[in-house]
């Protein structure tokens, strides 16, 4: 099943434009790639906000050093 299309118009700064048309794709499909995944980005990241909130409604807070910990893991 095809997705209806809608034309827009948008304003994107140059450098990203010429990266974008060095790409065998078209502009049109990578900015809507790209839009897309970043509106899938925005919703995992609501959706864990919204875990996390119901996890320290259920269990308390989270320690703060236990995160701190986590993230020096990861950096």
């Amino acid at each position: 099943m095809a997705t209806t299309k809608r034309k827009v118009s948008v304003s994107l700064d140059e450098d990203l434009v010429e990266e974008l048309e060095s790409g065998s794709e078209a502009l049109s499909t990578q900015v809507n790639e790209a839009v897309r995944m970043e509106i899938e980005r925005r919703r995992r990241h609501r959706h864990l906000g919204e875990l996390l909130d119901e996890l320290e409604a259920l269990h308390g807070p989270v320690d703060e050093a236990l995160v701190q910990r986590y993230v020096d893991l990861l950096a």
